[in-house]
């Protein structure tokens, strides 16, 4: 008998237990081994990335996402601006107390002088869409644009309007803006 091990009178006290971290390590795996033994490195740098089969499936896993989400972001955001003629164009809308407030902002991005630009007539289109995916409330209008910067505003009462469209043409190209109503 061992110098720990005593008998009893109840059998299920007889049970004996034996630790050894030495016949525990020698069925360890070897990094578990250099571990104990002060033999293990840490990996630095890029190359860990591609280390083993779990690492380059993430570094994948996250390029892809990254990739995705910039496209998605990119695409978008883009249905609310975009570009006619000489003008950029920028539509948003917002909820205030049941009303809808509505801005197309319209920016010269011509490189020309003041005095040698030309005015232009933006015909516009503006459509409410609410959540049945029609035509709310529509009018169309025109403006004179011969200035840098200018808005076109619009107020309407909010009958569950989930979205805004607005169709603008200078006469040679037509663009369709859409935003969604922010609550």
């Amino acid at each position: 008998m061992f110098d720990n091990e005593f008998k009893s009178e109840k059998p299920e006290e007889n049970v004996i237990f034996h630790y050894s971290r030495e016949h525990r390590l020698e069925s360890a795996p070897q990094n578990v081994r250099d571990l104990y033994n002060g033999n293990f490195e840490l990996q630095r740098g890029f190359k860990v990335l591609f280390k083993n089969k779990t690492n380059r499936f993430l570094l994948i896993t996250l390029v892809v996402l990254t990739a995705f989400a910039m496209i998605y972001t990119k695409i978008e955001g883009t249905r609310n601006k975009s570009d006619l003629g000489d003008f950029k164009l920028e539509l948003s809308s917002f909820s205030f107390e049941d009303k809808i407030y509505s801005t197309m902002k319209i920016s010269d991005t011509s490189k020309k002088e003041v005095s040698e630009r030309n005015p232009c007539i933006l015909d516009y289109t503006f459509s409410a869409i609410d959540v049945n995916n029609q035509v709310a409330e529509s009018f169309s209008d025109s403006r004179l644009i011969d200035f840098k910067e200018d808005k076109v505003q619009w107020v309407i009462t909010d009958f569950d309007i989930i979205s805004i469209k607005t169709e603008v043409t200078d006469g040679k190209k037509t663009v369709l803006l859409e935003t969604d109503v922010k609550r």
